[in-house]
């Protein structure tokens, strides 16, 4: 079913336009008018499907769980999310979860929460029975960055995304590649760190670059804890040319080690980071680049659709990530 935010990527104009558009607004110009009506019948919207859908989410509540809201990529996927939310009269309901005991106390409270009419789950991996408990929730449910049995995700691949940042590096000609993430065994049960190191690894291989275990650190995500981690790789006789970052906050931390040092990014160390966070653009981070906001939104869409659908669908949407090359890598000297 198309929605108004499908009409509004297909016309290149904003949501707030569309609804204008169709609620008879004389804030339009006829010839906006004419544009994005013109995107509803080129992508088969039917305007009957809007109102039965505005019908049942009027002044609703569409829960958001999402793990440490306040880190950057998860406040930049709200941001796409809260504007989808709120052209249709939806208010969030943010959860916080800062401890997996917590995490395990929301995942059986809210299953029950009948004041709201679609959950969201943002990064927070759901065991089978976790997914099991959110599948007989009176309300449907929709996982960004994440997975869970029977339920509808918008993910990315972050091994792919973990592979192109080191050819990056390794088609620039280095050879000594470190690289710092997070552990595998962390207390979240948390993968993404752990499959972007995958797919590192699976670059070096493929150039014939045996994976040298001192050149991996693992620890907590945190730009501090990453700045540790770095400058333990730097004492080593033979250090790194290049490192690749499993997140761009982690990236801040390696450039702050080298710089420490008395060394220059790049010429002395290329960095390479993951998200593409706002900050990753002001400091000139090379990155792997996920779609952040456009996760969000999607989410937000997918949510919207499920409140007004006769049943619900199950499915992995899956967005390409995409190296954003800048001024933090260069060939090695």
């Amino acid at each position: 079913m198309a929605t108004l935010a499908d009409i509004a990527d297909h016309a290149g104009v904003g949501i707030g336009t569309v609804s204008r558009v169709f609620s008879g607004s004389p804030n339009v110009s006829e010839s906006m008018r004419a544009r994005v009506l013109s995107s509803a019948a080129a992508i088969g919207y039917d305007p009957s499907s809007k109102k039965r859908v505005q019908h049942a989410t009027s002044q609703g509540f569409v829960g958001v769980l999402v793990t440490f809201f306040d880190e950057p990529s998860a406040y930049q996927r709200l941001h796409g999310l809260v504007p989808r939310l709120e052209a249709h009269e939806l208010h969030m309901v943010l959860y916080n979860i800062v401890s997996p005991i917590q995490a395990r106390s929301r995942l059986v409270e809210l299953p029950r929460a009948s004041e709201l009419k679609a959950l969201i789950v943002m990064s927070l991996p759901l065991s089978d029975q976790d997914a099991k408990l959110l599948t007989s929730a009176p309300f449907p449910t929709v996982l960004v960055d994440t997975k869970g049995k029977g339920l509808p995700s918008v993910t990315v691949d972050d091994r792919e995304g973990g592979f192109i940042a080191a050819q990056h590096l390794i088609d620039m000609g280095h050879r000594r590649i470190g690289f710092v993430g997070e552990p595998p065994d962390n207390s979240f049960g948390f993968v993404s760190s752990a499959r972007r190191e995958e797919g590192y690894r699976r670059a070096l291989a493929g150039a014939g670059i045996v994976a040298d275990p001192t050149l991996v650190r693992h620890g907590a995500h945190l730009r501090a804890a990453a700045k540790q981690m770095t400058l333990d790789l730097l004492d080593l006789a033979s250090p790194p040319t290049a490192i690749v970052a499993a997140s761009d906050v982690q990236a801040v931390g390696v450039v702050e080690a080298a710089e420490s040092k008395g060394l220059h990014v790049p010429d002395d160390l290329s960095v390479v980071g993951y998200d593409d966070i706002e900050l990753a653009s002001l400091m000139g981070l090379t990155t792997v680049r996920q779609p952040l906001e456009r996760t969000g939104s999607r989410a937000a869409d997918l949510a919207i659709q499920a409140i007004g659908a006769a049943r619900r669908q199950v499915f992995d949407e899956q967005m390409e990530v995409e190296l954003v090359v800048r001024s933090t890598t260069r060939p090695p000297r």
